[in-house]
């Protein structure tokens, strides 16, 4: 085993000793009269909730700190940034956390809490907590990481819960090399993740939970073949132990373990080897460009480096879009299907036609235009359970859903630098359909039509915006059709030189319910919403030193200081309905950020 870390023990080493090496060679060239600076901010923030008629949605009280503080010394950035809070008890995996991540030039190195990510089938901005490196020597792009991907959290028989938050402590390590030359490039990524066996003292005869261990591999590539065409092809292959305490096989053609990925994982009875592969065919115009994708990912593929794949599918589409009249004109498409069971062991598979498009449109000074369209087709084929005393092949079950969506957008802008006004239009329509090849009825239809129609007014001189909204919206499906609308209105001013920033706001909203019962009997509900809020933020002028001239002194470690002290009020009041009695909640936040 040990000799499957020593090679990326090594590895990660030499690139350690080479950033040292190149760090060492500049220690001529450091900016010493730059100095040591700090910048960053600190939040702090306090929340109080309180609720009468219903159950309480939260905690009453809450508080949460974090900051971003970023030290350059001599030249070297290194940012720190932490969160802090009471509610981290209520996370099985860590929320508090703090992240650690100096850089100087072309190297980068990550400390603490924080993601990377190296392929869309390896390592995909999974959250760890270790370290990483970060390497851009000229054209090249060097990357690596160990850490802990997740923490062990153990069973409780007498917390029901627990059995869906349970993990094992999960352990990992990557490498990413790639090389990026004239808008080409090649690279290889290799992750590998492993679960601790032991880190849980107990294990419930009921649990669903194993130990797994994971390594994933991708190589891309992407070429210019000739002037305006080019090529990106990603092979991916994953190797998972649904369970590492079963017995290990030196070698199972049947599994197909006499492989590479041999060397970095020991093959069971329960491994299992996924690819994927995506590719790209495009070309480049003066106005135009188009694309052709193929996507395929394995069923069950899974790797431990993301926290989903979507696998057991496979993509073709293609992409046009059009760049018109200096840029005024913009369409865009794309169009494809997508498929799958493509091993053919479930029992139903389904095909999917996707079509959409969008255009935008700058008239004049004053007006703007956004439309587009989408239909999504779903066709799904249900396979009979295979009878061996009965089969017919003909009982089967097709089934079509179709979903249609349209949008829109007009703008009409005008004014200038005293006053100036906007009134925007947002509607949006869409309707689906349900129906089986055996159905002989109408099909299952579920419209939903959302309109927005919203007026703005400024003063730029006076700090002065005022809006109002009238808000529409209308589902109705099978039996039932549900009504949304009512008006709001927002003011923002500033006082005191911009210093001072008050907001207040106000929704009111009307709902009406009507179902049918089979007999034909309507029955309706109404309900009314009230939202109000209050936001006052102070922020005084924050004394700026600037910088000296050269060898006149040193540049001050502060260059800028500010305080800012804010608080919010929001209260929600719900009118009873004959479903639900009446309920308000109120939540206040006081909240104070220190920036410097």
């Amino acid at each position: 085993m040990k000799h499957r870390y020593i090679y990326l023990v090594i590895t990660i080493s030499l690139l350690l000793i080479g950033t040292h090496a190149a760090s060492a060679q500049a220690l001529d060239q450091l900016g010493v009269k730059k100095g040591v600076t700090m910048n960053g901010s600190i939040n702090a923030s306090t929340t109080a909730y309180t609720a009468s008629g219903i159950e309480s949605r939260r905690d009453p009280f809450a508080w949460y700190l974090n900051g971003n503080i970023n030290i350059n010394l001599f030249g070297y950035d290194m940012p720190f940034s932490f969160s802090y809070s009471n509610q981290g008890r209520n996370y099985s995996q860590p929320f508090n956390q703090f992240r650690f991540a100096p850089s100087y030039k072309w190297a980068r190195l990550y400390v603490g809490t924080t993601s990377m990510n190296f392929s869309n089938y390896t390592l995909a901005g999974h959250m760890f907590n270790g370290v990483g490196v970060e390497l851009t020597p000229q054209k090249w792009r060097i990357s690596a990481m160990y850490g802990t991907l997740l923490k062990a959290v153990p069973f409780d028989v007498l917390v029901p819960e627990s059995y869906s938050r349970a993990s094992f402590e999960r352990k990992g390590a990557g490498l990413k090399v790639a090389y990026e030359n004239a808008g080409n490039s090649y690279g290889v990524s290799l992750f590998r993740a492993k679960d601790d066996a032991a880190s849980l003292p107990f294990i419930p005869d009921d649990a669903t939970i194993t130990p797994r261990e994971n390594v994933a591999v991708a190589f891309n590539v992407k070429q210019n073949i000739i002037q305006h065409i080019f090529v990106d092809v990603e092979y991916s292959v994953s190797a998972i132990n649904r369970d590492v305490r079963g017995e290990k096989n030196a070698f199972d053609s049947s599994r197909g373990t006499s492989n590479l990925l041999k060397h970095f994982l020991s093959p069971t009875n329960n491994t299992r080897y996924f690819d994927a592969i995506q590719a790209g065919l495009g070309y480049n115009g003066s106005f135009y460009t188009v694309q052709l994708r193929y996507e395929r990912v394995a069923p069950d593929y899974v790797t431990l480096g993301a926290y989903n794949v979507v696998n057991d599918m496979r993509n073709i589409t293609v992409a046009p879009s059009f760049k018109l009249f200096n840029g005024r004109v913009n369409l865009s498409a794309n169009a494809g299907m997508q498929v799958n069971n493509l091993d053919n062991s479930k029992s139903s598979d389904a095909r999917r036609w996707v079509v959409n498009g969008n255009a935008s449109v700058t008239a004049g000074q004053h007006w703007v235009l956004n439309g587009g369209y989408s239909n999504f087709s779903n066709y799904t084929r249900v396979k009979p359970q295979f009878d061996p005393y009965f089969n017919n092949p003909m009982d089967t079950l097709d089934f079509y859903q179709v979903n249609n969506t349209y949008n829109g957008m007009v703008m009409y802008h005008t004014g200038d630098k005293d006053r100036q006004q906007a009134i925007t239009l947002n509607s949006s329509y869409q309707y689906a359909s349900d129906r089986s090849s055996s159905d002989t009825t109408d099909p299952i239809l579920t419209k939903f039509f959302t309109s927005n129609l919203s007026y703005s007014y400024s003063l730029p001189p006076k700090d002065l915006t005022m809006s109002a909204t009238v808000n529409y919206y209308k589902n109705s499906a099978a039996g039932l059709s549900t009504t949304f609308m009512g008006p709001g209105v927002n003011v923002n001013k500033q006082f005191l030189e911009k210093t001072l920033r008050t907001g207040l706001s106000a929704v009111y909203n009307m709902t009406s319910a009507k179902s049918t019962t089979g007999e034909g009997a309507t029955t309706t509900t109404n309900s009314t919403l009230f939202n109000t809020g209050l936001n006052i933020n102070y922020s005084p002028k924050g004394k700026v030193t600037e910088a000296p001239a050269e060898g006149e002194g040193k540049k001050k470690f502060f260059s800028k200081q500010t305080h800012s002290i804010g608080a919010t009020v929001s209260w929600v009041l719900r009118g009873a309905s004959a479903n639900q009695p009446g309920y308000n909640e109120l939540t206040s936040t006081i909240n104070y950020t220190y920036s410097f």
